[in-house]
C-alpha cells in the first residue's frame, strides 16, 4: 500500500469518527455544555409599556435532562415547560397552563446560560409588543 492511499484512508476514518461525534451531540445537546439549565430559577421579567416598565415576578424549574420543567408568575398563572427547540445556544420552552389557572398559555421561554444566571427572553403569544425578558438567579435548596 502507497502512503497516499493510507493517508486516505485515515482521512477517511477519521472524518467518520468525528460525523458519530457530531451526531451524538445533535441527538443530545444539552448534555454537553458546561454550564447546565437544569435547577430552581427565580427573578424578574419586564417590558416596556406607554405607562413605564412592567415587570412580574417568574419561578422557572428545569428537570435534570432540560427538556421539561414548569414555571410559575404567581399563585394563579403556572403550569409546566416542555422543550421545543435549541437553537442560537436558547433552550425554547413552551408554556402550558395547568388545569383551573386563570391566565393565559402558550408564550415561550427562551433560556440561555449568562454567567451564573440565566437569561430569559420571553416571546409572547400575543405578539412582540408583550415579549417580555429579565435575568433569573438560581435559588438556593
Amino acid at each position: 500500500m502507497s502512503s497516499k492511499y493510507l493517508r486516505g484512508l485515515l482521512l477517511s476514518v477519521a472524518l467518520v469518527a468525528l460525523t458519530g461525534v457530531s451526531a451524538a451531540a445533535t441527538r443530545h445537546p444539552h448534555a454537553h455544555h458546561a454550564a447546565p439549565l437544569s435547577g430552581r430559577w427565580s427573578g424578574y421579567i419586564s417590558r416596556n409599556t406607554s405607562y413605564g416598565v412592567q415587570r412580574r415576578h417568574i419561578t422557572i424549574t428545569i428537570n435534570a435532562r432540560e427538556t421539561a420543567g414548569t414555571w410559575s408568575l404567581g399563585a394563579r398563572c403556572y403550569g409546566p415547560l416542555t422543550l421545543e427547540s435549541i437553537s442560537g445556544g436558547y433552550h425554547h420552552y413552551l408554556r402550558h397552563l395547568a388545569a383551573g389557572v386563570t391566565c393565559a398559555g402558550g408564550d415561550v421561554d427562551c433560556l440561555k446560560r449568562a454567567g451564573a444566571s440565566i437569561y430569559d427572553a420571553v416571546t409572547s403569544h400575543l405578539g412582540g409588543a408583550w415579549d417580555t425578558s429579565g435575568t433569573l438567579k438560581r435559588m438556593r435548596a
